[in-house]
């Protein structure tokens, strides 16, 4: 009897204290109405499909609010540059039908978009329309007007960079089929396809299948080919590259009648879709499989409870972490390629981005994320010899925009950052991971995908156009960094001769130091040189040298020498005594941040305000970072969004730690709430709290830590890694607390 009280007590409790709902905070027209080409369109925590709607001028996310909406399509990047990649497969519902791409388009009204929800009315044919998604699949309502000619198409040709971004020239724009097939099963109420298509970031051809299945029998069908159509024809093949071909289904339909149609998508095979489809939309129950995502969502963005934060600002916080739980996608046994039962994560674009934040805020709330991720890069370097920084559709490259091969050096966009994920995995003991295969990743990258002109000889710095694309003096400095981070794993798993080496040629990037090199009056920068030794003549704010050859000899990505000269987390020290000292540093870089010469858009400034604490004065770290949080709105970020690292960033900015990624420190800034708790996997949670918080009170007067007294700026993992609770008590002026304790 005691146990049934109990048991009733419980449901009780359940029912009258209902679970915090956070989907309602997490807004996806953030990044899509200002900058971040985030997309609009909902799907799962990591999950494969991300449907949305595309529209004729869209940016890579395949989406201009301003436009007409040509259709809905199952595969999107989220957070990308470039020229875009994916766009399949797009479906458009009509009355009348129109088999010609601008053909598709419609104005809209009553636009809803939600993180596990998306409803429209195309007004030109008064068709509302909502869509859901689960991992693999999507469920489409189509409340159709009275007609005669209600029509359903899927158009097989349509891709981002092909019809939408428009990178390239002539037929190709930048993306097409150039294989693909379509059967129309009219028993099954099915239409079942495939296409290779070529385009976009990582341009090789990837394979992808779908079946898309209605709710109720159609009474007209056919296909259609480079804007013919042909009623009755059950099937329809590319047969020669970027033909473009569809399949459409009719109904009569009564005035606001349901036409129901559920996808699933496999890289796989068509079979793999079926399974997708049986497996995760069983019914055709709208209402449950919004709330099948809605749940999945709570549970993740709910690991990270935010407390005293109300509208604007509890939405950016939990639209940010959204952003940050898109990409890269979980896609366990839809690999095309070969068979495991590894893990198999694809869509990283690129991991350039998302090492210092991404991943980091994973191995936090999200660890069997990293696990698994490290476990993908084990297998894949297993079976394709490499693990690059990009991987697309399951293919390794940065991108081709041309069908020509290029130079292997070309296809990582920065360093060989991979190295810098499996260390900081490694140095934070994520668990499940066999960490001397692990190893094997790292240490190939470091033996063979340096570039050439960095590993000769150790050399540890690459000359100027020893290579084409150059990139000599970013490349030098994120080589450094890769080098670093797998001496460290060297070290922990006791390879001494590999640590000392490796260690050795990180510390060689002061090659490119140039004393003499001046800039706004102060002295000191990194500097493109030949092999010869000589300086090349240079301005610190450009990314080229003065009369630079050709447009492929950009010295540094995404920043100029002002942001890579302060891209060295491993020697921060050796760093400020080049600059002339802490006093020198700090001045350096306060005028660095307040004239904008440090890009906060940019992956490569993320740490750099924070590298005050290493120069004593964390309350600096304090004012830049919550003047950087100013960049950020309800409309967009301030940049591209980048696959979840501008959302990470401004996440860690709110907690008041931010991590030195590949390392096992976090830096203080402080928090910007009141409190927030953060629960790890392990059931163990982070208290941070934040005494006499506001807009003002933004510099730490006091901290400590689990009631001790914390007077540095800094915490090593080990720290709060099973949980731990940190007080702050904060001011509206700068003191003197962790002044004297930097990093070490």
């Amino acid at each position: 009897m005691k146990s049934i009280i109990l048991f009733f007590i419980t449901i009780i409790i359940i029912f009258e204290v209902p679970a915090q709902d956070y989907v309602k905070y997490a807004d996806p027209w953030m990044g899509v109405i200002g900058k971040g080409n985030c997309v609009l369109g909902p799907q799962l925590p990591f999950g494969s499909v991300n449907p949305s709607p595309d529209t004729p001028e869209g940016r890579t996310d395949g989406y201009n609010i301003n436009e007409k909406i040509r259709g809905f399509s199952q595969l999107h990047l989220t957070g990308a540059g470039g020229p875009g990649k994916y766009g399949q497969f797009l479906i458009s519902p009509q009355i009348g039908l129109n088999v010609l791409k601008e053909g598709h388009d419609s104005n809209k009204a009553e636009e809803e978009a939600y993180i596990n929800y998306y409803k429209v009315r195309l007004t030109d044919y008064n068709i509302l329309c909502e869509f859901s998604p689960s991992e693999n699949a999507v469920l489409y309502n189509f409340n159709f007007p009275k007609s005669d000619s209600s029509f359903v198409l899927i158009d097989l040709a349509h891709t981002i960079p092909g019809d939408i971004t428009h990178r390239g020239k002539g037929i190709n724009r930048g993306g097409y089929a150039e294989q693909g097939a379509v059967t129309i099963d009219i028993t099954g109420r099915k239409i079942i396809g495939w296409g290779s298509y070529w385009g976009g970031w990582s341009a090789e051809p990837f394979k992808v299948h779908f079946v898309l299945e209605f709710n109720k029998p159609f009474h007209t069908y056919g296909t259609c080919k480079d804007g013919v159509v042909n009623f009755e024809r059950r099937d329809e093949m590319v047969e020669t590259k970027a033909q473009r071909i569809g399949a459409f289904v009719g109904f009569n339909t009564d005035d606001g009648e349901l036409i129901q149609a559920k996808i699933a998508v496999s890289f796989k095979s068509i079979a793999n879709a079926s399974v997708f489809l049986t497996r995760e939309i069983p019914g055709w129950n709208m209402d449950w499989v919004k709330k099948e995502a809605a749940e999945k969502w709570n549970n993740r963005l709910g690991r990270i409870d935010l407390k005293g934060v109300e509208g604007e600002k509890m939405k950016m916080f939990y639209s940010s972490l959204y952003q940050a739980m898109r990409m890269p996608r979980n896609r366990t046994k839809d690999n095309p390629h070969w068979e495991s039962e590894l893990p198999y994560w694809d869509d990283h674009n690129c991991i350039w981005d998302t090492w210092k934040t991404v991943f980091p805020l994973h191995t936090l709330i999200n660890e069997q994320v990293v696990r698994d991720n490290v476990l993908a890069f084990i297998d894949r370097y297993k079976h394709n010899g490499q693990v690059y920084d990009a991987f697309l559709a399951g293919n390794d490259r940065v991108y081709q925009w041309t069908e020509v091969e290029l130079p292997y050096y070309f296809h990582n966009q920065g360093g060989d950052n991979v190295d810098n994920v499996i260390a900081d995995a490694f140095i934070k003991k994520v668990k499940g991971i066999d960490w001397q295969k692990a190893y094997e990743v790292v240490k190939f990258q470091a033996e063979k995908m340096r570039t050439n002109a960095y590993l000769i000889n150790d050399r540890g710095w690459i000359p100027f156009r020893t290579y084409e694309y150059a990139f000599d003096g970013s490349r030098t400095m994120e080589f450094a960094y890769n080098d670093f981070c797998v001496a460290q794993m060297a070290k922990g798993l006791n390879k001494k001769a590999d640590y000392k080496r490796y260690l050795n040629r990180s510390k060689k990037w002061v090659a490119l130091w140039n004393d003499t090199l001046k800039s706004f009056g102060y002295q000191g920068f990194i500097n493109p040189k030949n092999q010869n030794g000589n300086w090349l003549k240079y301005t610190p704010t450009e990314d080229f040298i003065v009369n630079s050859p050709g447009k492929f000899d950009r010295s540094f990505y995404e920043g100029s020498s002002w942001v890579y000269s302060y891209n060295v987390p491993h020697e921060m020290e050796k760093l400020i005594n080049l600059m002339g000292g802490e006093d020198k540093y700090v001045e350096r870089l306060q005028f660095a941040m307040k004239n904008n010469l440090i890009e906060m858009e940019n992956e490569p400034s993320f740490l750099i305000p924070y590298s005050f604490i290493y120069a004593g004065r964390p309350d600096l770290t304090a004012y830049w970072v919550k003047d950087n949080c100013k960049k950020y709105s309800p409309e967009g970020f301030p940049g591209d969004e980048d696959s979840g690292a501008m959302g990470s960033w401004y996440v860690f900015a709110n907690l008041g730690l931010f991590p030195v990624a590949g390392q096992d420190i976090y830096l203080i800034s402080g928090p910007l709430c009141p409190s927030v708790t953060l629960t790890r996997e392990n059931g163990k949670k982070l208290i941070i709290e934040a005494e006499n918080i506001s807009d003002e009170n933004i510099y730490v007067q006091s901290a400590t830590l689990n009631n001790q007294p914390l007077n540095r700026a800094w915490l090593r993992h080990a720290e709060i890694e099973n949980g731990a609770t940190l007080k702050f008590v904060m001011g509206s002026t700068p003191s003197d607390w962790a002044r004297n304790d930097p990093p070490r």
